[in-house]
């Protein structure tokens, strides 16, 4: 009589411990090469609980939603990539939507959610308070990769959000600068109020002035609403540097994009990056690291967002009565050029 395969005897094969087999047949974490390894080794083995020990995993019909379109790619195609690809190794449905709220109502949202059947939705560019609100009403499973930038009331409704540690972050640099550079003048650069990072970038600055014991005067920073003042536009951002009443140490940008902007303005102005004054961006693309000078920035770990994000939307699927869960994820500072005076 043929003896029974059993765990111990995959792992054997395999020379894996048991408790990875166990974990790879038993549908819990371990590397997707690992888990393919042990389940082909299973199948030759005829290994008799196989079918019954792996969990049927449900085909989940998953809707990317975006406020608008992507302009900054290099940020924002990992990021989609590793929510497409989570769907792919799980055998998701993947469906993407860009919404104009300018041009379409919001009722064709409701419409494709519902022709499509969609599961749960990611929400990212999202920022309106009113769609923000709109989306929350329709009661379904939605994880946010960001937030409106303004104080909004959720009245309740459960959802996950999703962001980087920006004011702290912001905060503890500004305050390395005040005490390693003897910086004193600071200016922010963007629309604090465009989404939620930008909003915690902002108060990270000055959050850094305070805990250094200096004052700080709104008044020297560029807050325009970006909706009617163009932040790429160089010409335009240079009028607004020159207004400044005091001219700063450093500026602190509300992204890597505003500050490679700011850098040529500054340049048309016959300033000198960093040895006149020094320049922090955000998000750690490509661009600013290649740029010269090479921008000092926060590298935010897109591929780790985007799918802590589906992960958050599929519990959530699964618990839709589960808590509103903010999540936080730690970036990393990259000094370069643009805050070396010795340069």
């Amino acid at each position: 009589m043929k003896t029974a395969v059993k765990i111990k005897d995959i792992a054997a094969q395999l020379g894996l411990s048991r408790n990875t087999v166990s974990k790879a047949l038993n549908g819990q974490y371990v590397p997707k090469k690992t888990k393919e390894k042990v389940i082909r080794k299973a199948q030759e083995m005829n290994y008799k609980s196989f079918n019954n020990a792996i969990p049927k995993s449900k085909k989940y019909r998953i809707l990317l939603l975006s406020g608008k379109p992507f302009h900054n790619m290099n940020f924002f195609v990992p990021l989609v990539k590793s929510i497409e690809n989570y769907c792919y190794d799980n055998n998701y449905d993947f469906f993407e939507y860009t919404y104009n709220s300018a041009k379409t109502s919001f009722e064709t949202i409701k419409n494709y959610i519902r022709s499509i059947e969609a599961d749960g939705i990611i929400a990212i560019e999202c920022f309106e308070e009113s769609l923000i609100d709109k989306l929350l009403a329709l009661k379904m499973p939605i994880s946010f990769i960001d937030f409106c930038g303004h104080t909004f009331e959720p009245n309740n409704r459960k959802f996950d959000l999703i962001n980087s540690t920006d004011q702290k972050s912001i905060s503890d640099f500004t305050k390395t600068l005040i005490t390693r550079n003897n910086f004193k003048n600071f200016t922010y650069i963007g629309d604090y109020h465009h989404c939620l990072s930008f909003h915690e970038r902002y108060v990270g600055m000055l959050r850094g002035i305070v805990r250094s014991g200096l004052d700080h005067n709104r008044e020297n920073d560029i807050l325009e609403d970006d909706a009617t003042f163009d932040y790429g536009d160089t010409v335009l951002l240079g009028e607004k540097i020159k207004k400044l009443k005091v001219f700063p140490d450093c500026i602190i940008c509300s992204n890597d994009f505003i500050a490679r902007r700011t850098i040529i303005a500054l340049n048309q102005l016959g300033y000198d990056v960093p040895k006149d004054v020094a320049v922090v961006g955000f998000d750690g693309v490509s661009e600013s690291i290649n740029f010269t000078p090479r921008i000092t920035t926060f590298v935010v770990n897109k591929e780790f967002i985007g799918e802590e994000t589906i992960r958050l939307l599929v519990s959530r699927i699964n618990n839709k009565n589960c808590p509103t869960r903010i999540v936080a994820v730690e970036v990393d500072l990259m000094e370069l050029d643009s805050t070396n005076k010795t340069i």
